[in-house]
């Protein structure tokens, strides 16, 4: 081999080393790319849990509002009977009524109600 083809040959290796570590420092920066988006998307997948949350906390505190303002209504109609014309209240059908406007209020049927209130 002559001076002039090794030449070429180191020429055509050090393009190669170049090429190398020019798609290295491209693979880098697209990890790091990679790596700060997926850090984006995990704080807005968070965002939108802890929003989501707030509203459902939210909604349930209505719902619970609503329900206990028409217990009251509800009680306080059987603890004034002359407005009724006198009429005895049904103890059972007082309780079915409450559980029917429970359940219309909040989605929930009384187990479900009583275990979210428990804590379970």
């Amino acid at each position: 081999m002559d001076m002039t083809s090794d030449a070429r040959i180191a020429e055509a290796m050090n393009r190669v080393l170049e090429a190398e570590r020019a798609a290295g420092i491209a693979i880098a920066e697209c990890e790091r790319k990679m790596q700060a988006l997926h850090e984006q998307a995990r704080q807005t997948h968070r965002t939108i849990l802890e929003r989501a949350q707030q509203r459902i906390v939210a909604l349930h505190a209505r719902a619970e509002h609503r329900l206990e303002r028409r217990a009251a209504q509800i009680l306080s109609s059987r603890e004034a009977p002359a407005a009724r014309g006198g009429q005895a209240v049904d103890e059972a059908w007082l309780q079915a009524a409450i559980e029917v406007v429970m359940e219309r209020i909040t989605g929930a049927g009384r187990d479900q109600l009583d275990a979210t209130r428990d804590g379970i």
